[in-house]
């Protein structure tokens, strides 16, 4: 809420800005994907094998799986890149409201669950977005300066994951560059400039949506782009970690192509939620909207719990019921990590943290 200063004499009073709904809808829309994804994709083993098998399955989940990873992530990057317009305010922000999270939640996952990472700056699991964040949010002032940040970042992205295969996971570095463009775009939008997405006809949206994601869920099914490849920048071939991509080793100018297209399709899919996804106080939408991280942080947790689970009953794991139980888990999800004491909760940790090691700057 903003508070007003008392105005000059004679001076106009500009009334309170509008809260942007559409905004907390979506954010709510993307914590959906992130859960229910996450279900569909690390629950269910077989025997031997040491990877989820949900995502092949059956179609429709890679289908499912191909939408949701080109606009979640995506997505994220571009509302905080949005938020993210002072630069001088976000270096406090990039510690304690990312870097402080990420090593408290992402030593808390590894001591619990272990992980095949080398040290406690590889990510585990969805804890490099929080690696990214911080060091975009370090960064904005000094990316806010340099001309053209945009096209280069997309030619840095590219030119990293043709030709850098040894730019992997430390520190997320592989994803820091690659979703870079996203968080910068969003952070270069003015209210005005989203107003004029938002106002995009409805019906030539949709009907260019829906073609090209049909199109693109069909490559993902025939393997001509494999649904992980926007995540691992470095080709497949020279990264031994994920050994399952090997038949995904595509040459420079296929990785080139199919890059920029995964780029484009993404930018699509995030106008088709600012055309499509109401402006309007929507109460469970408005409420976990504005909440988001504490579901994120914790959800893993609940993802780990149900992978025990699956592999006790593989019945879980058939797609027909693999899909609706990711939906309602994530919906449950969602709402119970959202509730206002657990993020009253969190607050006061990092808010105690914050006094702790941070000394406010002395005004001369």
């Amino acid at each position: 809420m903003e508070t007003l200063a008392a105005p000059l004499p004679g001076a106009q009073i500009a009334p309170p800005r509008k809260r942007w709904f559409r905004a907390d809808n979506i954010r709510y829309i993307l914590l959906f994907n992130v859960i229910a994804e996450h279900m569909l994709t690390q629950t269910g083993y077989l025997p031997g094998q040491v990877a989820p098998v949900n995502i092949s399955a059956h179609w429709l989940v890679t289908v499912i799986v191909c939408w949701s990873r080109m606009i979640t992530m995506p997505g994220f990057c571009f509302i905080s890149g949005y938020f993210s317009k002072k630069g001088d305010k976000c270096y406090q922000s990039a510690i304690f409201d990312f870097l402080v999270p990420y090593l408290i939640f992402n030593s808390l996952f590894v001591l619990c669950y272990g992980t095949s990472a080398p040290n406690i700056f590889t990510p585990t699991f969805a804890y490099w977005y929080l690696m990214c964040m911080f060091f975009w949010k370090l960064l904005t002032k000094a990316l806010q300066q340099i001309k053209y940040i945009v096209p280069i970042s997309f030619v840095a992205a590219l030119l990293v994951g043709a030709f850098c295969s040894d730019v992997g996971h430390f520190m997320s570095i592989s994803r820091t560059i690659g979703f870079l463009p996203f968080y910068l775009i969003g952070m270069k939008l003015s209210r005005e400039d989203v107003a004029k997405l938002e106002n995009l006809p409805k019906l030539p949206v949709f009907l260019v949506t829906m073609a090209v994601m049909a199109v693109w869920g069909w490559l993902n099914v025939k393997e001509v782009f494999h649904i992980d490849f926007f995540y691992y920048w470095a080709p497949f071939a020279g990264d031994p970690a994920h050994p399952e991509f090997m038949n995904f080793s595509y040459g420079i100018g296929k990785g080139l192509l199919l890059r920029a297209l995964g780029y484009a399709v993404s930018f699509l899919q995030i106008i088709f939620l600012f055309v499509f996804v109401p402006d309007r106080s929507l109460p469970v939408m408005r409420d976990v909207g504005t909440r988001t991280m504490v579901p994120y942080l914790l959800h893993t947790y609940v993802i780990m719990f149900m992978r025990n689970l699956y592999v006790l009953v593989p019945a879980l794991t058939v797609w027909y019921i693999s899909i609706p139980i990711a939906l309602l888990i994530a919906v449950g999800v969602m709402s119970l990590l959202s509730l206002p004491v657990l993020n009253d909760l969190y607050g006061s940790l990092i808010k105690f943290i914050k006094k702790l090691f941070y000394q406010e700057p002395k005004i001369a």
